[in-house]
């Protein structure tokens, strides 16, 4: 005979066990303590996610574009002849137009034509935990509408599992006396895989346009 009241306390008993035994794989997934590295074709499948750009641009003092040019790696780039502080407008500077011989503009009307900006461009490449990161924060300064003065590049590479091999920033056009300038941001990191003795090689790049009136466009990545 069928015994209701013994059944629905081996039920109860089997349900506790149930969850017992579920909250005991909780512990243990979080045992290993962060993400794993995966399978070389697993891993590769997660690192070639399409690239997605942010780009964040503002008004900045000279005070903290001058700054900027002692920030570790930084690149930096001012007219031949011309000096940091002329270059973001704290000091008397030459005219590019007229080249290093010209009168010497009053520190006032250097000040007044000359404004400053700064951007920082992120990319990023990659699904979690194969994620790779390139920031590139460029300050500049320019005769507004006109000719860029100063600029200064730093770049930085970030990733989860993925560590940074190498970092480069370099000019690929406009630049000093010109209206505008594209600096190529590149990196490449090393990224690990369950098998000891391969290691994943990715590298990609960003390429940032600044221009004389203080604006930011992405003009590609790779």
């Amino acid at each position: 005979m069928f015994d209701r009241r013994r059944a629905k306390h081996r039920l109860a008993g089997l349900g506790v066990a149930a969850v017992l035994g579920a909250a005991a794989l909780v512990p243990a997934a979080a045992a290993g303590g962060g993400p794993q590295a995966l399978a070389p074709t697993q891993a590769q499948a997660l690192l070639g996610t399409p690239a997605v750009t942010t780009s964040v641009t503002r008004s900045t003092s000279p005070q903290e574009a001058l700054a900027a040019a002692s920030l570790p790696g930084a690149v930096v780039s001012v007219a031949p002849g011309s000096s940091l502080p002329a270059a973001v407008g704290l000091a008397p500077a030459v005219p590019l137009s007229d080249g290093v011989s010209s009168v010497v503009k009053p520190v006032a009307a250097t000040a007044a034509a000359t404004a400053c900006a700064a951007n920082v461009m992120t990319t990023s490449w990659g699904t979690w935990p194969y994620d790779q990161h390139i920031a590139d924060t460029t300050y500049w300064c320019a005769v507004y509408g006109s000719s860029i003065t100063y600029r200064s590049s730093s770049v930085t590479a970030t990733g989860t599992l993925c560590g940074t091999g190498w970092t480069n920033s370099q000019l690929i056009s406009g630049g000093v006396g010109y209206s505008w300038f594209v600096m190529r941001s590149s990196a490449g990191w090393n990224c690990p895989t369950v098998v000891p003795w391969v290691t994943l090689h990715p590298s990609h790049y960003e390429d940032a346009s600044r221009n004389a009136w203080g604006s930011t466009s992405l003009a590609g990545t790779g």
